[in-house]
């Protein structure tokens, strides 16, 4: 099957700008140009792009994309070392960022369990009803 510019930008919820973009820095591997030199996405570049995008938002830099890009294009094993290390780190990273994003939560938690607690009780006039901090 093959897609049109449209068609991938709405099944991913992208620009126009960002996927042509994305196609001149070669991050998009089989994309072609028709007979109307309009852009035409192969499922294989439908692939190549989910992976991509996965990768970006977990925020690993283009440079490092085009990198493991690059190392998918020899035609030998060589490179699978190379690439499987880039992925555990991006992991790694991304295992942090979500770890740090359960504390964040938690901290905020709090702040709403104060609060609906805070409500159940009748305020004490003679204290403040707030902290300066929340």
């Amino acid at each position: 099957m093959e897609y049109t510019m449209s068609d991938v930008c709405q099944k991913f919820n992208l620009s126009e700008y960002t996927l042509r973009y994305y196609d001149k820095i070669n991050l998009i591997p089989g994309v072609y140009r028709n007979e109307q030199n309009r852009r035409v996405f192969t499922e294989d570049a439908v692939g190549w792009l989910q992976f991509v995008i996965a990768l970006r938002s977990t925020g690993m830099p283009i440079a490092d994309v085009k990198k493991y890009i690059a190392l998918t294009t020899t035609t030998d094993d060589s490179t699978i070392q190379a690439r499987l290390t880039m992925l555990q780190k991006q992991a790694a990273k991304v295992d942090s960022q979500i770890a740090n994003m359960h504390k964040q939560r938690q901290i905020i938690a709090d702040k709403i369990n104060h609060y609906q607690q805070a409500m159940k009780t009748a305020p004490d006039p003679t204290k403040k009803s707030y902290q300066r901090w929340v």
